[in-house]
C-alpha cells in the first residue's frame, strides 16, 4: 500500500509538474505580451476582477473539501456505493452553488466601478468584461467538477494535470494572437470560458472512461450527511477566513491606490505565485496518499512521515526565499523595466508572505487529509479579521508593503500557531513544542546560507542578464551546500535524503510511472 502511494504521488508530481511549467510559461508570455499591446491598467483589472470572484468562491463554502475529505476511507475499502453517493451529492450541490455565484455576480455588476480608484481604460466596458470573467467562473461549477474531485481523491492527479497542460497550452497561443493581432480583451477572456469548458468536458469523459464503476447515484446515510454538514460549516469559516487573507489584497490596493499599482503588485505576485504553484504542486498530489495513510497507518508512523515531510518543506521553501532576495529586483528590471518596481522594503514583505504561506503547508495538509475542520473552525476568521483591519490601517500609512505585512501578522501570529495546536491535539495527540523548535533551527540554518549567499551574489555586477545567469548557479549551489553541512547530523535530513533518494530510485527504474 505504501508503495503504491508512494508511486501515485510521484506520477502525480511528474504530470503536475508538465502542467505548472506550461500554466507558468504560457500565462507568463501572454502576461508580457498583454501589459506591452494593452498597458498596466488593463492587466490591474484583469487581477482585480480575478480578486472579486475569488471572494465570490465564497459560496462553495468549502464543500468541495469535505466531500473529498469523506471519499479517502470509502475508496481505500472500494466501497463504491458510498463513493456514488458522495458524488451524487457533490453534483447536486455544485449545481446550486453555480446559481447562486451567477445570482450574486449579476447583483454586483452595477457596483464595479467602485472598486476602481480613478477611471478605468479607455475603450473598456467594464461591465461587459465583468460578466465574462463571471461566465467562466460559474462554468466550473455547471460542468462537471465533481468529476475532476473524483479522480484527484482516486489519486490520479496525473489525469487532470495532463488535459489542463494541453488546454491550457493551446488556448495561450490563441489568446497571445488576440493580443498581438486583434488587441481585444473581449476575445482574450471568451478564450478563458472556451477553456474552462473543453477542459471539463475532457475531464468527464476520462472519469466515465477510466472509472465507470462510480455513478452518481444512492444516497448518503443519517451518520455521513451529519458529518459532513458539520465540517462544511468549519470550512465555510475557514474559507472566509483565508478569502479575506489573501484575495483581498489586489481589491483594497486597487481601492486605496489605483490599477497601475495593482499591476505592479499583480506582476511581482505571479512570480512568487508561480514558484508557489509548484511547491504546491507537491502537496496536491500527496494529499490523497497522506489521507490513505491517515485511514490506514498509526499517529505515530505519520508523526514520523509529518517531521520529514516539513524538514523538506522548510529547505525548499527557505532556499526559494534565498532565490527571491537574490535575484527578484535583476529578474523584474528584464521583465517590466525600472518604471514598474517596487521597493526593496515592499519586495522583502512579498517574500516573508511567502515564507509564512509556504511553510504551513504541511501542517495544513495533514489537517485537511485528517478532515480536522470543525476544531479550529473561528481560526480564518479571526485571522482574516486581524488582516483586513490591519490592511486598512497599514495600506494607507506604507502601502502595498503594509497590505503584505498585514497577512504577515495575521499568520506568523494567529493561524499558524492556531491550526499547529490543533492538529498536535486532536491527531497526534501530544505537545507540538519539538516541531516549532525545529522550524525555529532549521530556518535559522537556511537564514545563515541566505546571508552568505546574498553578500556573495552582491559582487555580481556584470549587467542584469548575466548577473541574473550567474546568481542563479550561485543560488542553485551555494546555500544549498551550507545547509546540507549545517544539518548532517539531523536525523529529519537523514530521513529526508533516503525519502528522496527512494524517489529517484523509483523514477530511475520506472520511468513510465
Amino acid at each position: 500500500m505504501t508503495n503504491t502511494r508512494t508511486q501515485n504521488s510521484i506520477r502525480n508530481i511528474a504530470y503536475g509538474l508538465v502542467n505548472r511549467t506550461v500554466s507558468i510559461l504560457f500565462p507568463f508570455i501572454v502576461r508580457t505580451i498583454f501589459i506591452r499591446f494593452l498597458g498596466e491598467e488593463y492587466l490591474g483589472l484583469n487581477s482585480l476582477y480575478s480578486s472579486i470572484l475569488q471572494v465570490l468562491n465564497l459560496a462553495d463554502l468549502g464543500f468541495a473539501s469535505a466531500i473529498v475529505a469523506s471519499m479517502y476511507k470509502p475508496i481505500a475499502e472500494d466501497d463504491i456505493l458510498k463513493v456514488s453517493a458522495l458524488m451524487n451529492l457533490y453534483r447536486k450541490i455544485y449545481k446550486i452553488i453555480g446559481f447562486i455565484l451567477l445570482a450574486v455576480g449579476l447583483i454586483l455588476t452595477p457596483f464595479i466601478d467602485k472598486l476602481i480608484n480613478g477611471n478605468p481604460p479607455e475603450g473598456v466596458n467594464i461591465y461587459v468584461l465583468w460578466l465574462l470573467y463571471l461566465i467562466n467562473t460559474v462554468i466550473s461549477y455547471l460542468f462537471f467538477a465533481y468529476k475532476v474531485s473524483l479522480i484527484n481523491a482516486l489519486q490520479r492527479n496525473d489525469i487532470t494535470e495532463k488535459i489542463g497542460a494541453l488546454c491550457r497550452g493551446l488556448i495561450s497561443i490563441f489568446q497571445i494572437i488576440v493580443v498581438v493581432i486583434f488587441k481585444d480583451i473581449y476575445l482574450y477572456v471568451f478564450l478563458t470560458i472556451v477553456n474552462s469548458i473543453i477542459y471539463n468536458l475532457w475531464c468527464s469523459y476520462e472519469c466515465d472512461k477510466r472509472f465507470p464503476q462510480y455513478k452518481c447515484r444512492g444516497e448518503l446515510d443519517a451518520n455521513t450527511k451529519r458529518s459532513i454538514i458539520k465540517n462544511v460549516g468549519a470550512l465555510a469559516l475557514q474559507k472566509i477566513g483565508n478569502t479575506v487573507s489573501v484575495s483581498l489584497d489586489s481589491i483594497i490596493i486597487s481601492a486605496f491606490l489605483g490599477l497601475t499599482t495593482v499591476a505592479i503588485y499583480g506582476n511581482y505576485y505571479y512570480v512568487i505565485s508561480a514558484i508557489a504553484t509548484f511547491v504546491n504542486l507537491i502537496y496536491s498530489a500527496i494529499t490523497a496518499s497522506v489521507g490513505n495513510s491517515i485511514a490506514t497507518e498509526t499517529p505515530e508512523k505519520n508523526y514520523n512521515d509529518l517531521r520529514k515531510f516539513f524538514f523538506l518543506n522548510t529547505w525548499l521553501i527557505g532556499w526559494c526565499c534565498v532565490c527571491f532576495i537574490c535575484l527578484f529586483q535583476d529578474f523584474m528590471i528584464i521583465w517590466m523595466g525600472e518604471n514598474l518596481l517596487f521597493g526593496v522594503e515592499t519586495v522583502l514583505t512579498l517574500i516573508l508572505r511567502f515564507y509564512f504561506e509556504q511553510i504551513r503547508k504541511v501542517v495544513l495538509t495533514y489537517k485537511d487529509a485528517a478532515g480536522i475542520w470543525w476544531a479550529d473552525k473561528w481560526r480564518p476568521l479571526i485571522g482574516g479579521i486581524v488582516n483586513l483591519t490591519l490592511n486598512i490601517v497599514l495600506v494607507k500609512t506604507i502601502g502595498v508593503a503594509g497590505v503584505m505585512l498585514s497577512t504577515i501578522i495575521s499568520y506568523a501570529f494567529v493561524e499558524m500557531p492556531w491550526e499547529t495546536h490543533v492538529l498536535f491535539k486532536v491527531y497526534f495527540r501530544h505537545c507540538e513544542k519539538s516541531y516549532y523548535i525545529e522550524m525555529i533551527t532549521t530556518t535559522f540554518k537556511m537564514f545563515i546560507a541566505g546571508v552568505v549567499t546574498y553578500n556573495v551574489c552582491i559582487l555580481i555586477t556584470v549587467g542584469h542578464v548575466a548577473s541574473i545567469i550567474i546568481k542563479l548557479v550561485i543560488c542553485i549551489i551555494l546555500p544549498n551546500i551550507i545547509f546540507m553541512l549545517l544539518n548532517i547530523k539531523n536525523r529529519d535530513y537523514k530521513s529526508g535524503v533516503k525519502f528522496l533518494t527512494g524517489i529517484i530510485r523509483q523514477i530511475a527504474c520506472r520511468p513510465d510511472q
